[in-house]
């Protein structure tokens, strides 16, 4: 009897997972499906079908937004429809990495490029020259697909707005899509439409601006000459390298932070004249070498202060949300930062912004952090906010 109740109460749970299996994946809605929660009854491809790029693919949800990095704060590029086909060429982090659709276009500056006389052909004349990712529906074009080299070949397809012309992108160039919406097609179907496949591509970006890395490069080889004696310092290499930043930086944040770090450091070289010239003045040394010593500590605490701002990078990007109350506790932070699941990242506070204006907005933060340890988590005290995604 035991063994007869047994074998039914393992049908009746076998039956009900069935059942449910075969109910229908809720609707998206009206608004892309990237900034919802996925629908619980859409399954993701199964695993046999995602061991081998690319793939073909397609659309589940209604609308879904495909971005130009695998990340909620890159900008969108398109809006898919369901049953969309997508070639997969692999997968980061819960995001897709796909070939971009037809209206998706690359941008290149016409000072990069020698362009022939029928307007179509362009060959690159600088050392290296970046091609950024847009289409006609984005508002921003930052986010670098390829970089080129020297008399590397373009085709041009139109002219755009100041210094750039529409070019076609570069076969590694990609667009993202959120994994919990396409689904895999069935075995033997073709991953493009002339049967051919691509070869097998990092499918990382770039970095979105590569005078970031130099700036930190820089900011390293700064730290590394502060940790020896001040006689043995050269600051030459990390002034020139602060000032070609300066002056090629497109982005105004990174600018102004390569100039006070320039002016930094042209201090810290008078600085140093200064010290050897008065060790050439045994009768003036202590005077001159507290002076000295004095003002070197100050711009070290200056350094201290712009390297808690975060330099040039955001401290922190996510989601804005107001923070639980603490069972009527009326606590002085009331706002946190999540990622796209919804999980926190830091606790936010300023008193520069009204942080309730930028509930359920995607922000990037600047300023300096401090741990609250009875939280286990960071505070961001914001001091620059920028939106990245309404």
């Amino acid at each position: 009897m035991r063994s007869s109740t047994l074998v039914a109460g393992c049908l009746l749970v076998l039956l009900t997972a069935v059942s449910a299996s075969a109910q229908s994946p809720a609707s998206a809605g009206s608004s892309p499906a990237e900034v919802t929660t996925p629908p619980a009854a859409t399954p993701p491809a199964t695993p046999e079908t995602r061991t081998t790029f690319p793939y073909t693919g397609k659309v589940t949800a209604d609308l879904v937004n495909i971005r130009c990095g695998p990340g909620l704060y890159y900008y969108p590029l398109a809006t898919l429809k369901q049953d969309t086909p997508v070639v997969v060429e692999g997968e980061k982090n819960g995001w897709l990495a796909i070939r971009p659709p037809e209206e998706v276009y690359g941008l290149m500056r016409k000072s990069d490029l020698d362009i022939g006389q029928e307007g179509v052909q362009g060959t690159v004349t600088a050392p290296t020259a970046r091609v950024y990712i847009s289409s006609p529906s984005a508002d921003r074009q930052w986010c670098v697909a390829a970089v080129l080299k020297q008399d590397d070949r373009v085709t041009v397809s139109g002219p755009a707005e100041g210094d750039f012309v529409k070019v076609l992108l570069p076969p590694k160039g990609r667009a993202y899509i959120v994994s919990d919406y396409v689904t895999a097609a069935a075995a033997g179907t073709s991953t493009t439409t002339t049967g051919t496949t691509l070869p097998d591509v990092d499918i990382t970006p770039l970095e979105s601006n590569p005078l970031i890395a130099d700036y930190k490069k820089a900011e390293a080889d700064l730290r590394a000459e502060l940790r020896k004696d001040l006689d043995e310092r050269d600051y030459e290499p990390i002034a020139k390298a602060f000032k070609e930043v300066a002056e090629t930086a497109e982005k105004d944040y990174v600018k102004n932070a390569a100039q006070r770090q320039l002016a930094y450091v042209e201090q810290l070289i008078q600085e140093q004249a200064e010290y050897r010239r008065v060790l050439s003045l045994p009768q003036r040394l202590d005077e001159n070498l507290a002076e000295i010593k004095s003002r070197w500590a100050e711009k070290q605490a200056d350094f201290a202060a712009e390297k808690r701002m975060g330099g040039p990078d955001f401290v922190a990007t996510g989601c804005v949300r107001r923070l639980a109350s603490l069972e009527g506790v009326d606590y002085p932070i009331k706002f946190k930062l999540v990622d796209q699941n919804d999980k926190p990242l830091v606790l936010l506070k300023s008193s520069q912004y009204n942080l309730g204006d930028y509930i359920g907005k995607i922000v990037g933060v600047r300023g300096s952090k401090g741990y609250i340890s009875e939280w286990r988590i960071y505070c961001v005290t914001v001091d620059d906010l920028e939106v990245l995604e309404e």
